[in-house]
Formats: structure tokens, C-alpha cells, sequence
């Protein structure tokens, strides 16, 4: 990357998703594949963390409350120290992936070999399949045929249904992956990168959710109390909204010990109540940024049955403050963290960063049929070089001027002029951004429905956080152009 001058940050790198967001308008669990509820009659509102933490033997739990003033998240009755406990919750309350439902192994009793149960087995575990295996257990709590494998089997289930009762609403999680998105609406956003994304999710969606369905069907044919057969489309919707609920809500912990021995693939969970905690960056510093992290303890070689998810405090978080992780590289950049959970960060450009830290966001700028990712403080060498091969052949720069820089210009250096030739073509890019697309074929009643209406407005925001790195990176690359004079003594 080639830095400009007084906005010198580590190039833009990105790994695998790692966790989930709740940023989604909660609402409803949805109907059960007949199944009897515990909380039938459950008032939502009435619902406090307290009664869940002791449902789920998690810690304190007299310390967390849920806000309800726009997002939802979760916020301190009493101040956190630094690196003091926040939240603590047995694994074994957490739906995990290496113990998928009875069904979904093809296990129909107990006298099932217990070592077909391991998860060290590799191949039965495959790390691609764990958002299926993770689903199969969403499923399995609406079909009230959970094994019970644990002790406070009732408090469990309980606390289970309580948490599926205060999930987002699961058409309004439909709408909010563009795993889902018509093309009108992904072609809206005007991002490459999130089109790719949302090709490569839509064919492993697709695989999970008929082996989902194939599952499904079975374990209700077997079922004799079903009287009524339910349609494979129906089945399949219920599949997609486990599958979503999987996507934007589970992460991921190591299975090694204290010393950093790793005995096992990772483990994927479920965690209620952590789930609710909203995300925020841990690259930055200051308000907005993260105030605790989250790790495994208690775990020992080949045992996780004293193994706990914990969040600790980063920092002091005070009275009132509300608790924010980072949910890591899946959270950045901002397509990819609407891929990954639906929703868009809100980023402040000039807020302070961790120096060691790659940057949060960039966005795409296509200059001579070629496509680059920027950020607001520095340059990609590739981008500098067709910037400077397309100023050598503007001929409406000035002549003089280019004459000065003509021998740089010719190595592919970041001059003021070709700075200036960047700059210009990112401008013109962000304000392509911002321009309200066709509507094409859309019928006028679309508009009326809240799931096209939060498919539209998260396209925006994606377009207009685009827009604002753009700007920056332009407004950064003027005054690499244009230097303030230096004050004389």
C-alpha cells in the first residue's frame, strides 16, 4: 500500500467468519413444528435476564438487563472492574454442535455405541457441517424432542423456550441476510464484493437446508402423533430460519487447554443470553468501541463438562453501561458483516485506532476495468500505477505541472497529480453511490412490507457507508495534493 502523507494505517486484511450479531428487530420464536410450549401464554416483556441466568445456571445473575430503547442490548445494574466477570455460562447450557439431536445422527435409542458420540471423529464432525448440526438442535426444541442429556433437564428446556420466545422475528431475519435478497435489491447495493459473497452462501445454504430437510421429513414420518402432513416448502422455510438463526447468533470457541494445547476442532455454540450482546470494535479506542471479550475456561484435556463461556471486562464499564464485544473479522468490512449477521456497523472514520490493528472498513473503486479495495488512509500500490498510467494519457492536466512530475508519473509514484486523478474518480464513484437506483419491476405495494422495507434500508446503509470511505479517502488524497504550508519559526 502506498501510505499518504500524516494517514499512514496497516494495509485491509480479512479471515473467516467468527460470530453473530443481534442487531435484528426481535420479535417472536416463531410457530412449532407440533410441539407443546412450557411458556405457553409467555408475555415477552415480562422476561428478565435474572430469571434466564438462573434457568441457565449462568453468572451473576443479578447483574444484566436487556434495553429497550431502539437496539436491543445488554446493559450493568452495577459497575464491572477491569478483567472482572461480566457474564458466565456452562457450556453444557449452550446448544453445541458436537451434540447434534438423536434424529439428525440416524441414533434412534440409548444403546447406541457411545464412541459414535465423539467428537474427536473427525470425519463424523466435519467442520463444514456444524451450522446443520447447530440447526438440527434448533429444530429439535420445536419439536420437543430433546434427550435430556443433562441434569435441571425442565429448567433447561424452560430457559431454552424462553430465549427462542425472544428472537428476532423471522421474517424480519429473512429480510436482513441478502442470502435471501432478490436481485433488484443485491444489485441495489453496488457492491461486487457482496454479490460474490452472497453466490458462494447461497449454494452452501441451499446443501445445508435440503440435508436439513431430508432429516426433518424423516423424524416426522416416524413420529405417530403427526396427523397432518406438512409441506416440503413449509419444511424447508423452517429449515432456512433455523439455519439464520444459526448464521447470525452462534460463535466459535477453541477446544485447547490453559496452556494452549488444542485437543480437539473447534466448537461452535449457542449461548443464550451471550447472544444478546451487541457488537462493537475492538480496533478503536474511546466511546463506541468494546468493553469485554469472551474466551473458554475451565476447560481441561478431552473435558469440557466444567468448561464456561465468560466475558470479562476489558475496561471499567460503568452503571448502566451497556456490555459490547467485537465479534471479530466476519464484523469487517461492512459487506461482509451484512453477509455474516444483517446488519451494517456504523463506523467513525476519525475515531482513534489500536495502531497495530488493520483498518475497519473500505470500499471499491473501479478505475480502467480493474477493481480495488480502499480505505481512507492509504493506497494500493496496483491502484497507483493505473492512476498513473491514466494520468499520462489525460490530456486535460496541466502541462507544466506534469512536466514537473513526469518522471515519477512514469515509475508509478503517488504524486499530487495522480493523487489528484485518484481522488477524482473516487469522488465520482461516491456520489454514483448515493444516486437513487431504477426500481425496475417492482410492484408500489412492496413498499408496504416491512420485510422489503428492511432489505432496502440495509442496502442503503451499505451504499452510504461506502460513500462516506470514499469521501475520505478523497478528501485525504486533496490534501496529500494540497499541503498545508509549514508555520515558519
Amino acid at each position: 500500500m502506498a501510505p499518504l502523507k500524516k494517514f499512514v494505517k496497516a494495509a485491509f486484511t480479512a479471515t473467516a467468519p467468527n460470530y453473530q450479531s443481534t442487531s435484528s428487530k426481535p420479535g417472536s420464536g416463531g410457530s412449532s413444528i407440533g410441539s407443546t410450549s412450557l411458556l405457553s401464554g409467555l408475555d415477552v416483556a415480562s422476561v428478565s435476564l435474572e430469571e434466564m441466568c438462573g434457568l441457565f445456571k449462568a453468572e451473576p445473575a443479578d447483574n444484566l438487563y436487556l434495553t429497550s430503547n431502539g437496539e436491543r442490548g445488554v446493559c450493568l445494574y452495577k459497575p464491572v472492574k477491569k478483567g472482572d466477570v461480566v457474564l458466565s455460562i456452562p457450556i453444557s447450557s449452550c446448544f453445541r454442535d458436537d451434540e447434534p439431536p438423536r434424529w439428525y445422527e440416524h441414533l434412534e435409542n440409548d444403546e447406541a455405541n457411545e464412541d459414535e458420540h465423539d467428537i474427536t471423529d473427525y470425519e463424523r464432525y466435519s467442520p463444514s457441517g456444524w451450522a446443520s448440526r447447530l440447526a438440527a438442535s434448533v429444530l429439535d426444541l420445536e419439536l420437543n424432542n430433546s434427550e435430556g442429556e443433562v441434569q435441571n433437564e425442565n429448567d433447561l428446556k424452560m430457559g431454552r423456550e424462553m430465549w427462542q420466545s425472544m428472537l428476532p422475528d423471522e421474517d424480519i431475519l429473512r429480510a436482513s441476510l441478502p442470502v435471501h435478497w432478490g436481485e433488484e435489491i443485491v444489485g441495489s447495493t453496488k457492491c461486487t464484493a457482496l454479490e460474490l459473497a452472497i453466490d458462494s452462501a447461497y449454494f452452501a445454504r441451499a446443501t445445508a437446508v435440503f440435508t436439513l430437510t431430508d432429516e426433518l421429513k424423516q423424524v416426522l414420518e416416524d413420529n405417530k402423533n403427526e396427523k397432518e402432513e406438512i409441506a416440503t416448502a413449509d419444511l424447508e422455510r423452517k429449515c432456512h430460519d433455523a439455519l439464520d438463526i444459526v448464521q447470525t447468533r452462534a460463535c466459535r470457541v477453541e477446544r485447547a487447554t490453559e496452556d494452549g494445547a488444542q485437543w480437539g476442532p473447534p466448537l461452535r455454540i449457542l449461548a443464550p443470553i451471550f447472544d444478546f450482546i451487541n457488537h462493537a470494535s475492538s480496533r478503536i479506542t474511546g466511546q463506541g468501541s468494546a468493553n469485554a471479550e469472551f474466551g473458554v475456561e475451565n476447560e481441561q484435556m478431552c473435558d469440557m463438562h466444567e468448561a464456561k463461556l465468560v466475558v470479562r471486562a476489558l475496561r471499567d464499564i460503568d452503571e448502566g453501561e451497556e456490555v459490547l464485544i467485537d465479534y471479530g473479522d466476519s464484523a469487517r468490512p461492512a459487506w461482509r458483516c451484512l453477509t455474516s449477521y444483517g446488519f451494517v456497523p456504523d463506523y467513525d472514520l476519525d475515531a482513534d485506532t489500536n495502531d497495530e490493528e488493520p483498518i475497519e472498513n473500505v470500499a471499491e473503486l473501479w478505475m480502467n476495468g480493474l477493481r480495488f479495495d480502499v480505505d481512507p488512509n492509504s493506497v494500493p500500490y496496483d491502484l497507483v500505477e493505473v492512476a498513473a498510467a491514466q494520468t499520462m494519457l489525460d490530456y486535460s492536466v496541466d502541462e507544466d505541472e506534469f512536466a514537473k512530475e513526469e518522471e515519477e508519473i512514469e515509475n508509478g509514484m503517488l504524486t499530487p497529480l495522480v493523487a489528484r486523478t485518484i481522488a477524482d474518480r473516487a469522488t465520482e464513484a461516491a456520489v454514483n453511490l448515493v444516486i437513487e437506483t431504477e426500481e425496475g419491476d417492482s410492484e408500489e405495494d412492496v413498499w408496504d412490507k416491512a420485510e422489503f422495507v428492511q432489505a432496502a434500508s440495509l442496502a442503503n446503509r451499505l451504499r452510504w457507508s461506502q460513500h462516506e470511505v470514499l469521501m475520505k479517502f478523497a478528501k485525504n488524497l486533496r490534501e496529500l495534493c494540497n499541503p498545508e504550508p509549514e508555520e515558519e519559526d
